[in-house]
């Protein structure tokens, strides 16, 4: 800088007005913000340490559920018609286990438990988004309450066979969508 820029900067300022401040008084203002800080930090060590909520896993529903394959379903069916044949087990025992393998794949193709569900729960039950399955399912049932359970008397049981009843779960396997 040149010698006349110094010279108005001095003249500028001139020592007389000048007077000592007192210092200022910052102890409430930094008590506040170590308060604040501490806080905090207590709330981040709180949420590092806080157990994590974990999701529940969805089941896959539809073609993606465990037991989808439509093979391994009528393989099922299958066996309950060879048991039959081979007289390993009784015809009622065979209309047991179709109804438990219809509601087996109805659940697993929902995701919805169906296992212990009457036909009376089963007209209860939401269709949900394809009202056409759970139709099929309920008449499935219903077609086998009469041979399960009526007495050989019974016009609908004396009708119905093993390879019929395994016929009418086939085919709700296989028109599932």
């Amino acid at each position: 800088m040149s010698r006349p820029v110094i010279a108005m900067l001095l003249l500028a300022v001139e020592s007389d007005e000048l007077t000592a401040v007192p210092a200022p008084r910052l102890t409430t203002p930094l008590w506040i913000c170590a308060g604040v800080a501490l806080a905090v930090a207590a709330v981040c060590v709180a949420l590092a340490f806080m157990p994590k909520r974990t999701r529940r896993a969805r089941r896959p529903s539809g073609a993606h559920a465990e037991g989808s394959d439509r093979r391994a379903w009528l393989a099922r069916i299958d066996a309950v018609v060879h048991d039959y044949d081979a007289r390993r087990i009784t015809a009622d025992e065979a209309y047991a286990r179709l109804a438990a393998i219809a509601r087996a794949f109805a659940s697993a193709r929902t995701g919805r438990p169906l296992a212990t569900r009457t036909l009376r729960d089963l007209e209860r039950e939401p269709r949900g988004g394809d009202a056409g399955n759970w139709d099929a399912l309920r008449m499935t049932i219903a077609a086998l309450y009469p041979p399960e359970f009526a007495d050989g008397g019974h016009p609908d049981a004396r009708e119905a066979s093993v390879a019929t009843a395994a016929g009418w779960v086939s085919d709700l396997v296989e028109r599932w969508r």
